[in-house]
């Protein structure tokens, strides 16, 4: 532009006005008015040099946000799958290769990992599972709270020790949403030096208050009947009454059928050493490789024959594994004895000697006799415990199950019953070649007016009277455990409800019953019906709002008998995830990076629907640093 200019244009002036046209034609043409023209149409169109540096810095915190968002999608994926994310080493870890397998396809995040900060530290990743852990617990916590008018809810504790020795205690809340389907819903787990009645009754409070669930809105709470929590005085359902004299104590329902089949079985010797035969073989099939081997393999060379069915080990912590071991034993016990026989010979000296001993105590008539006599004692409150252990399930249900189950355990207690049993025993041991049941012979002493000489008593009426009292102990255990004061009140709530029996005293205790129910429980019953508390829900449930909100005392009634948990079954549910993601590979895990990493993997569904860009957003206004490296997500 130097070399073409014209000082008359630019410093000295123009002065010739008489030629003034004529000098501004000829400039017009000239070099140095078209360079001119040319570099100010550019600098018109073009951004300023501020703007061209603000618009590089957009795009560069544009780029970093969608990297981010990739970040907390991968980590997202591993705790929902509840898979290891840091792994032995770092770079080795599930999350850095999984970042490294999605970079493949993406040079921007290829670019970003490769930046001295990526924040994919284990201190980032702490981070970001805990915005999405109190997000998917905010989100709850919203539902209970908005559900209806008064929000009550029942809440559930079980603890367990995970694999390095810590006591873990699992939280979890039962309430009714808005379409009145009933939810138990997993809160955290909570890591308690001692498990005392009171150090467990500060622990829930301290969940409330952190969750902003009011204790004043506790109705129930469910546990199992160890002393710290079911112990009159100094248990936690104790400690938590005096708090919140509303919230009735149930002892959980799965683990009262489970104590029941423990206490049976124990009352009559030959069922008890028969149960105690089938675990052995149960653990010798389990611990030796070669025995469950050797049993699996029997039939390989006859292509007729099909494969054994596989053993069920009898666990003793575990609710439904009896009948189904006790029945796999009887089906397969041609091919189990001709294992225990091959292994005694064929093997090693301990496993030669341990299957040896097991069949000669499988192999004996009474021992199959007493398999026998269990079956249907336990498959009667299995099935109890199995119903038990759905979500669905009321304190009313709960008792009139346990009726059913109290009269199925009558109509057992009969000759008839234990003569078909009996009989099924004589059948199969001579089936099988085993030696008969040994007639019992017994003298009457002298002292009691006895003159020495030997009776001789059936075998049926012998092992009928022990049969008969593994029934007397049931049936004595099950009114037991299903009689409580707390239980009576349930029982008159649902008696207002199913049969209309008003209770004054009842109503004027609860803040979300008033006297109104009186007259609005007949004007509902007169136009709905139903036998059961699950009966009445579904009718809620497919009821028309306006025609709802017609019944307001009595959805408050229904919603008071929905929220206590018939069993703890949601907790034990929890231990399950826990045992999947507390290892002893991942041992070192905190607790705190623990409870975020079960939150997203139990809530999952919940989790999935959480965005994205709202977690990393999050994540950014935490920082200055990071609010200049990634801006404002738009």
């Amino acid at each position: 532009m130097a070399k073409y200019k014209e000082d008359t244009f630019i410093s000295t002036g123009f002065r010739n006005w008489k030629k003034a046209i004529e000098k501004c034609q000829k400039h017009e043409k000239s070099d140095a008015h078209r360079i001119s023209a040319a570099n100010l149409t550019s600098l018109t169109k073009s951004d300023g040099v501020d703007v061209q540096l603000n618009k590089q810095r957009g795009e560069a915190q544009l780029s970093a946000q969608k990297s981010l968002v990739k970040i907390v999608s991968s980590l997202r994926y591993l705790a929902q799958q509840g898979l290891a994310i840091r792994g032995k080493q770092t770079s080795t870890g599930n999350f850095n290769v999984l970042l490294q397998l999605r970079a493949c396809d993406d040079d921007n995040l290829k670019s970003w990992l490769e930046r001295k900060t990526s924040f994919t530290s284990g201190v980032h990743q702490n981070e970001m599972l805990q915005l999405m852990s109190h997000t998917v617990l905010r989100d709850l916590c919203h539902d209970i709270t908005t559900s209806s008018k008064c929000s009550v809810f029942g809440v559930i504790i079980d603890g367990t020790q995970d694999c390095t020795g810590k006591e873990q205690e699992s939280v979890c809340i039962r309430y009714v949403d808005g379409n009145f389907d009933v939810k138990e819903e997993f809160l955290g787990l909570y890591e308690l030096s001692s498990t005392t009645g009171s150090a467990l009754c500060n622990m829930l409070k301290d969940v409330l208050i952190r969750h902003q669930l009011p204790i004043e809105n506790l109705r129930a709470q469910t546990y199992d009947g160890a002393s710290n929590m079911a112990g009159k005085y100094r248990g936690c359902q104790a400690k938590v009454k005096k708090h919140q004299p509303l919230a009735s104590y149930t002892h959980c329902g799965a683990h009262v059928s489970h104590l029941i089949v423990s206490k049976a079985v124990r009352s009559a010797a030959f069922i008890r050493d028969a149960l105690d035969h089938l675990q052995e073989l149960g653990k010798l099939y389990k611990s030796s490789g070669k025995f469950k081997d050797l049993y699996l393999s029997l039939h390989d060379d006859d292509v007729g024959h099909a494969a054994p069915g596989r053993l069920k080990p009898i666990c003793p912590t575990r609710w439904l594994t009896h009948s189904v071991a006790i029945r796999a034993f009887l089906e397969n016990f041609d091919d189990v004895t001709e294992s225990l026989r091959r292994a005694s010979d064929e093997f090693g000296t301990n496993v030669a000697s341990r299957a040896n001993g097991v069949m000669k105590c499988v192999t004996s008539a009474r021992c199959i006799l007493g398999l026998l006599s269990a079956q249907p004692i336990i498959e009667c409150l299995e099935k109890f415990n199995r119903a038990l252990q759905s979500p669905e399930v009321t304190i009313s249900g709960m008792m009139e199950s346990a009726g059913v189950v109290g009269n199925e355990l009558q109509r057992l207690r009969s000759e008839e019953c234990f003569r078909e049993i009996f009989e099924d025993a004589q059948e199969r041991a001579a089936r099988w070649d085993l030696d008969p049941l040994p007639v019992r012979q017994r003298r009457i002493p002298a002292r009691y007016g006895g003159d020495g000489e030997q009776l001789v008593h059936s075998t049926e009426e012998k092992f009928r009277s022990e049969y008969y009292k593994v029934l007397d102990s049931a049936a004595t255990n099950l009114v037991h455990y299903f009689s409580s004061t707390d239980l009576d009140v349930q029982n008159k709530l649902s008696s207002m409800l199913l049969n209309g029996e008003y209770d004054a005293d009842l109503v004027s205790r609860y803040p979300e019953l008033s006297s109104k129910l009186e007259l609005s429980l007949p004007f509902f019953r007169g136009q709905f019906q139903s036998s059961s508390v699950e009966g009445y829900r579904q009718i809620f449930k497919a009821m028309n709002p306006s025609v709802r909100a017609m019944f307001g005392e009595v959805e408050a009634l229904l919603r008071l008998l929905l929220v206590s948990p018939a069993s703890s079954t949601e907790a034990e549910r929890s231990f399950s995830a826990l045992g999947r993601l507390k290892t002893w590979l991942r041992g070192t895990m905190t607790q705190r990076r623990l409870n975020h990493v079960m939150v997203c993997h139990i809530h999952r569904e919940r989790l999935a629907q959480v965005k994205l860009e709202e977690i990393a957003e999050q994540f950014v206004v935490s920082s200055d640093d990071r609010r200049r490296i990634f801006g404002r997500f738009q």
